[in-house]
């Protein structure tokens, strides 16, 4: 009897181990909810050839696991039920299932803002606890050099103390979709404040944007299965092994020993949390490929001055489409809110561009909540979230739900015509302006100069008509281009006209009939082949007696043809850095003109390839008549003392004419133009509109000795506004 006791709890034993080979995917868990009216895929582990049973909602679907133990099987769509069920895989039984509606809830300390911290969050807690409405989120935060399916996942029916410490955003969000459609709501919540987008993003995501192929190829190097790794590791084994061999040989030799070779940067692990892929790898991989309707995202803020943020945001964008294996996909995000940043003060919009331009580009499966009129200067996390879920929970009854009487798009800018000196700007989303006080604000137009100006706006219908009494043909428009704006335009249902900006391109033929009607004078113009004689600037215009009172701005029109074709064109206007006409023409030495200082309100508009257009606070000037050294006078952040660039000095002897004009952008490391050693014959005369190219060579052209080699003509027209 004792012998056959021993057998059967043997039996037993081994029957238990057996059965906790098989283990579902973390996401799988009690309290869950599944999404209805599309393929759900349920997956785990077991032993490799197990057999795998899965039974739901009267299917039932039966598997092997693979060689590496892996399985899957896709229940067929399922209704709607609020019934709680059980998911059952071989013998582990997953209870209270119900089918309804699942969304992902991502991105940075914004959407991660815990209920408890908002406004009005009594009125949330009024409605819970709500059995309905089930989440789980990815905690404790952690990021993985490779991906990782192991994370602990629990599902839960919020109380208020559960809900407490849920995203804010995410529980209203899911809460207003619950209310509005009665049935089932999951929410998955995985975010981490002060995180960038790129380590959210899968490599796949990397892979299919070429502007980003510096990124996808720095991922792809350090993952084993991928060829970038095995060709970079089979180079680093071949270098290592050449060093080794001529290192034994040094050694045995007596003669001298070399240092290995360095290990390439391409193979080294992710150090840090803030590396491409790596919270995709923890955060996300873990319930890949779970069933969604969508997503909802909130970051920005540490890709605030990201020039490629909008490939960055197709990346993570497609990249979670591929591995959810869902074309349809839903994703609605939200615009940053204004802030004091500092610093760059355009940064900011030019991120909410990117932000617009990426939701325009991906319509209708992206929506973006723009939240321009929810901003706390002070605060980078403001406070009034739940306005912010109910726009993005507006675009999904409205686009997936079917809520007709709901909309969602918010007004947005179709593009300008001229009539007159005005501008007159179309939009769409929008029949009846809201305006939140006495006049339109925020609207700044330019003439050809560049120069934003703050913009009269009356209403016309839908049109908005814009003019200034200083310019005489607009050719740009800006809307609530700086970080600390507040959005007071609005359409009929209370939605914010987000920011936005259209420059016209222009031709310098039309630039110079222009600036004369915007109230510009030309003071001189050189033929740069003609340069300066003798000290003396040989002009074929010099208005310069003529021009009488103070200089208020300065503008430098630049045109070349180069040898090797095209025209290139740069006009740069300023802030005066003197009251004298005369003082702001070519430094040669009989005219006295010696500055080397920064200007303001500097503006730039070219066709010259990696030169930015646009309106920046600050830039400098180099106008000397001397030769010069390296000598960082104005201590410019980013100045290279080794090389010619953006702050250089005049050398007090000799006093011999080089010459030295010279305009940048330094907040940008970017020379606009340069022309030096104009005190000789134009073969040794230095002359470029933007950064020398030439690795080897000074980026302001210094000692190119250029113009006659890379030009066919070029010139200089000075103009000058008068106060």
């Amino acid at each position: 009897m004792k012998k056959l006791l021993s057998i059967f709890v043997i039996c037993l034993m081994f029957s238990y181990v057996a059965q906790a080979k098989v283990v579902p995917a973390a996401v799988f868990g009690n309290h869950m909810v599944l999404q209805r009216e599309m393929a759900v895929p349920v997956w785990g582990t077991a032993d490799a050839g197990e057999a795998i049973k899965v039974t739901f909602a009267g299917q039932v679907l039966e598997t092997t696991a693979d060689a590496k133990g892996e399985w899957m099987v896709k229940l067929q769509p399922l209704a709607t039920s609020v019934t709680p069920q059980d998911l059952t895989i071989n013998d582990i039984v997953i209870k209270d299932v119900l089918v309804g509606e699942v969304w992902l809830c991502s991105g940075q300390s914004n959407m991660e803002m815990y209920l408890h911290r908002i406004v009005d969050c009594d009125k949330v807690y009024a409605k819970i606890p709500n059995p309905l409405l089930r989440i789980t989120v990815m905690e404790p935060y952690r990021w993985e050099k490779l991906p990782r399916k192991d994370f602990p996942m629990t599902w839960q029916t919020a109380d208020v103390e559960k809900a407490k410490k849920f995203s804010a955003i995410a529980y209203v969000f899911g809460q207003t979709l619950q209310e509005k459609l009665g049935i089932p709501i999951g929410l998955i919540g995985s975010y981490w404040g002060g995180t960038r987008i790129e380590p959210w993003t899968p490599p796949c995501g990397f892979d299919g944007i070429p502007e980003l192929k510096g990124i996808a190829y720095s991922v792809n190097s350090k993952l084993p299965w991928r060829p970038e790794y095995k060709e970079n590791a089979e180079k680093t084994a071949a270098a290592f092994k050449s060093w080794l061999d001529k290192f034994r040989e040094a050694a045995s030799n007596g003669a001298e020993l070399l240092p290995p070779p360095a290990f390439p940067d391409s193979l080294k692990p992710a150090d840090r949390n803030q590396v491409p892929t790596v919270l995709y790898n923890a955060m996300i991989y873990p319930f890949v490929p779970f069933a969604f309707r969508g997503a909802i995202w909130y970051q920005g803020c540490s890709n605030r001055t990201d020039d490629k943020y909008f490939y960055k945001m197709q990346a993570l964008f497609d990249g979670w489409k591929e591995v959810f294996q869902n074309p349809a996909m839903k994703f609605y995000f939200v615009q940053l809110a204004p802030y004091r940043y500092g610093g760059d003060v355009e940064a900011l919009p030019r991120i909410w561009e990117a932000q617009s331009a990426f939701e325009k580009a991906n319509e209708p499966q992206v929506g973006m909540a723009v939240i321009n009129d929810l901003g706390e200067y002070g605060d980078i996390h403001p406070r009034r979230k739940i306005p912010v879920a109910e726009r993005l929970s507006a675009f999904a009854l409205a686009r997936d739900y079917g809520f007709e009487n709901i909309h969602p798009d918010f007004p947005r800018h179709t593009g300008f015509k001229h009539e007159g000196n005005a501008l007159v700007v179309s939009f769409e989303h929008v029949q009846d302006w809201k305006i939140a006080g006495d006049t339109i604000e925020g609207f700044q137009i330019a003439g050809v100069d560049g120069l934003f100006r703050e913009a009269k706006a009356t209403m016309r219908g839908t049109d908005i008509v814009l003019s200034h009494p200083e310019i005489a043909l607009p050719h740009g428009v800006r809307y609530l281009w700086n970080e600390t704006v507040t959005g007071k335009l609005f359409n009929e249902y209370g939605l914010p006209l987000t920011a936005f900006r259209i420059e016209e391109p222009i031709d310098a033929e039309t630039m110079v009939k222009e600036l004369a009607g915007d109230g510009w004078q030309l003071a001189y113009d050189l033929d740069l082949f003609k340069g300066v004689t003798n000290d003396v600037a040989q002009y074929s215009v010099d208005n310069s007696k003529q021009l009488n009172g103070k200089v208020k701005r300065v503008a430098y029109l630049v045109r070349g043809q180069k040898k090797n074709g095209g025209n290139i064109w740069l006009l740069t206007t300023m802030d005066a850095f003197t009251p004298e006409v005369a003082k702001c023409g070519v430094p040669c030495f009989g005219a006295q003109i010696d500055f080397q200082q920064k200007v303001k309100n500097i503006t730039v508009g070219t066709n010259c390839p990696g030169v930015p257009s646009g309106s920046f606070p600050e830039g400098n000037i180099e106008f000397w008549p001397n030769n010069y050294g390296t000598f960082q006078v104005l201590k410019l952040p980013g100045a290279n003392n080794q090389k010619y660039d953006f702050d250089d000095n005049k050398a007090t002897t000799p006093v011999d004419g080089y010459g030295c004009m010279q305009v940048h952008l330094f907040s940008q490391k970017t020379t606009l133009f340069a022309f030096n050693n104009f005190n000789t014959a134009h073969e040794g005369t230095d002359f470029g509109i933007g950064n020398n190219p030439n690795p080897k060579g000074n980026p302001d052209w210094t000692f190119a000795r250029n113009l006659a080699s890379d030009w066919n003509s070029a010139s200089i027209q000075i103009f000058v506004m008068m106060e």
